[in-house]
Order: C-alpha cells, then sequence, then structure tokens
C-alpha cells in the first residue's frame, strides 16, 4: 500500500509549473472567482476584486482570454457595453479555488 507521501501530486513534472502560468499571477485568482458568477463589465470587476490598477485589470483579462478561461463579447450599443465570462475551461479552475479557500479558512484567521 502506497503512503500518500510517496505518490506523486503531479503525473508529469511540469504540470504543476504549467498551471501557474495561468493562474499564479496576482488579482487572477480573484478574477476567476468573481466570474464564477455570471458576466461582468470591466468596472464591476475593477470594484468587486479592489485595489487593481486598470492597466493591470486589462492585462489580466488579455492574457486569461488568450489561455482560453475567458472570452470576451462586445455589445453593439450606445454606449458600447463588453463583458467578460468564464469558459468551460475557466470552470475547471474552480474546484481549485475552492480548495484554496478551504485551506486560507482552516489557516487564516482572517477569513
Amino acid at each position: 500500500m502506497e503512503s500518500q507521501f510517496t505518490t506523486p501530486i503531479e503525473p508529469h513534472i511540469g504540470c504543476i509549473a504549467s498551471a501557474l502560468t495561468i493562474i499564479g499571477q496576482k488579482w487572477t485568482a480573484l478574477l476567476i472567482r468573481d466570474l464564477y458568477t455570471g458576466p461582468k463589465r470591466f468596472s464591476q470587476l475593477e470594484k468587486s476584486v479592489g485595489g487593481i490598477n486598470p492597466r493591470t485589470l486589462c492585462q489580466r483579462l488579455e492574457a486569461l482570454e488568450e489561455y482560453g478561461i475567458v472570452t470576451k463579447q462586445t455589445f453593439a450599443e450606445v454606449p458600447p457595453r463588453t463583458e467578460y465570462t468564464l469558459t468551460d475551461k475557466g470552470k475547471d479552475l474552480v474546484p481549485i479555488l475552492r480548495s484554496m479557500a478551504a485551506w486560507g479558512d482552516k489557516y487564516n484567521q482572517t477569513c
């Protein structure tokens, strides 16, 4: 019987690093958390995440779009409206965020 400490965490070296490339930057996990509840506009994300520079928010959203985690939809209205939505690939990250939240709740007294 294998102990939990001899079973590798990742099936191949580099899997964790690959995931961190996408979700490891500051603010990214919080953006995914907030998009989980449904489509959001840029200003809504700016407020919900709190403290993020608009330029940084734009960069994070563009990167998430490139990785296929988020889709961006622009509506031809006056004024124009743009919404960001999690893709199925993005929704697959939710169990990871739930695990992070549970760990934070267990070990951080400020949660």
